[in-house]
């Protein structure tokens, strides 16, 4: 709860998945704060997690930060959302991957400049989504890939009739295999 506490939203939603019995609904409704309306299923992957949230997301209007649940904002999220929101759609990386291993990063992006806040300096990249086949096939990967990230703000959202396509297209994938496509890989097609 306390990046809703650091972000201070008009709305905070929790959602859930894996959630199909009353008794686990108990549990949740007891450890989670009433200041967040929580949202439960059984979408079974992130991607069918995350086309529920966009669906819902329609319903709030406006712009939406989605936190992974695993991370915590810092203290300048605000601040740098301020900076950044005139893009359609960015990402934030998760700091403690780009302290570990920043290598791979910027194959597939360009840095595009910097950003001073409070005295500390973050470097800022316009990631490629969309990478072409060729390039893929040498250095492996997904041809659309949105990037690791911690956090992903979408100023603009999705058009309902193509996210209808894109669930689609994911439900037409087998079952076995849909677990395979990780949630950078949709939400790549998505920001293309």
């Amino acid at each position: 709860m306390r990046n809703v506490e650091v972000m201070k939203p008009k709305t905070a939603i929790v959602y859930v998945d894996n959630v199909y019995h009353e008794k686990q609904r108990e549990i949740l409704a007891r450890v989670l704060s009433r200041n967040v309306e929580v949202r439960f299923g059984n979408w079974r992957n992130r991607n069918n997690t995350w086309i529920a949230m966009l669906r819902d997301f329609h319903t709030l209007g406006g712009e939406v930060m989605v936190v992974d649940s695993d991370n915590s904002v810092t203290e300048d999220l605000p601040r740098i959302h301020s900076e950044l929101r005139s893009h359609p759609i960015y990402t934030i990386l998760d700091e403690e991957a780009w302290k570990r291993n920043p290598q791979h990063f910027p194959v597939r992006s360009r840095k595009t400049g910097e950003l001073s806040i409070n005295g500390n300096t973050k470097p800022l990249y316009a990631y490629k989504v969309y990478d072409d086949l060729i390039s893929v096939l040498f250095r492996g990967g997904s041809i659309f890939f949105i990037g690791p990230k911690q956090v992903v703000i979408l100023m603009k959202l999705l058009e309902l009739d193509i996210l209808n396509k894109v669930e689609r297209a994911l439900d037409s994938v087998d079952v076995w295999l849909r677990g395979f496509i990780t949630d950078e890989v949709l939400l790549g097609v998505i920001a293309t």
